[in-house]
């Protein structure tokens, strides 16, 4: 008789148990669904009234897509980490090393593929570059550094990204508007990166 009413309440227990757990799992990614898509960042600028000017040079370290309503700050799992474990609401890192760009050959409607990779499906907010550095070449040759007044620049951008979608998207980086002569400091050249959606026709 003992035993037999141990054994009531420990089914009882038990149940409750199984119940928790299929809560806690129903509640789990709700953000993002399972499985990757693959997203192609892409580049391309207005033209540019500076005549004396054949090159704006500007070299990205980085180009990080980050999901709806995270603004936490931490370190950014590179292309091929782990997507389970690794990026279910962590931002992501498309570019792997640098790569320079010379704005002025991206000009007409032509773009270059930026970045690219496979990231968890899922509702996204922005994409944020990081510019180490940037210079000028004149049309005699000669170059001038640009001071990177911010080497972060966030682009807002809202997108749903499916499970085996291959998505694109175009940011333009305006070097007309981003190229700038700081009056106060013996007309230093500066840059004030000005990066926009390059919304689709």
């Amino acid at each position: 008789m003992p035993r037999r009413h141990f054994f009531v309440p420990f089914l009882a227990f038990l149940s409750i148990l199984l119940l928790i757990s299929a809560c806690n799992q129903s509640s789990g990614g709700a953000r993002h669904s399972p499985g990757t898509g693959t997203l192609n960042v892409r580049l391309t600028d207005a033209p540019i009234d500076l005549s004396n000017v054949q090159s704006v040079n500007v070299t990205l370290t980085g180009v990080i897509v980050y999901p709806e309503d995270d603004d936490v700050e931490f370190e950014v799992p590179e292309v091929g980490a782990d997507m389970e474990q690794e990026a279910q609401t962590r931002p992501i890192s498309l570019l792997s090393h640098p790569a320079t760009f010379d704005l002025l050959t991206l000009t007409g409607g032509v773009s270059t593929l930026l970045a690219s990779g496979e990231v968890p499906a899922g509702e996204y907010s922005r994409i944020r570059l990081e510019i180490s550095s940037a210079e000028i070449v004149y049309l005699d040759a000669t170059t001038a550094p640009l001071k990177v007044e911010s080497n972060k620049v966030d682009v807002p951008i809202q997108f749903d990204l499916s499970v085996n979608e291959d998505a694109s998207v175009t940011l333009d980086f305006d070097a007309a508007a981003s190229v700038q002569v700081n009056e106060t400091a013996s007309g230093t050249l500066i840059l004030r990166p000005v990066v926009t959606v390059k919304e689709t026709d």
